[in-house]
């Protein structure tokens, strides 16, 4: 069994399965009949990142803009922070897979994946 907990909000169980990435966790957690109203949406943000959650239960990344702080989705595998993105990140049977929605802060988060996903973001918006 995978535990999916979604930080300040529900935990769903669901069975592992040989090659289960993150987004095939929430993929089981969406398909499962005891999801209620469990909601998700991905962006691909280039090889390198490959997938990254940017909504849960209708709850989005902070678009980038003049105006801080800005709000993203954190993906933590048995408390530790995923430095690849969802879909290239195995899962393995009893991991508790963790998504917090956390204020990013540039100092705190310059080495990490948040911080790869903000400048993705700001280089999308000053592309447009």
């Amino acid at each position: 069994m995978v535990t999916v907990q979604i930080t300040d909000g529900p935990s769903y169980q669901v069975t592992w399965f040989p090659g289960m990435n993150g987004q095939s966790a929430l993929e089981s957690v969406y398909n499962s009949s005891n999801h209620g109203n469990f909601t998700f949406s991905l962006q691909y943000y280039g090889s390198e990142l490959g997938y990254l959650v940017d909504m849960i239960n209708e709850t989005y990344d902070t678009f980038i803009s003049k105006y801080e702080p800005y709000f993203f989705w954190e993906f933590l595998i048995n408390g530790v922070e995923v430095k690849t993105g969802i879909d290239s990140t195995p899962i393995n049977d009893g991991d508790k897979i963790t998504f917090q929605f956390i204020v990013y802060n540039s100092k705190m988060h310059q080495n990490n994946m948040l911080h790869e996903k903000y400048k993705l973001k700001k280089l999308m918006i000053s592309a447009n």
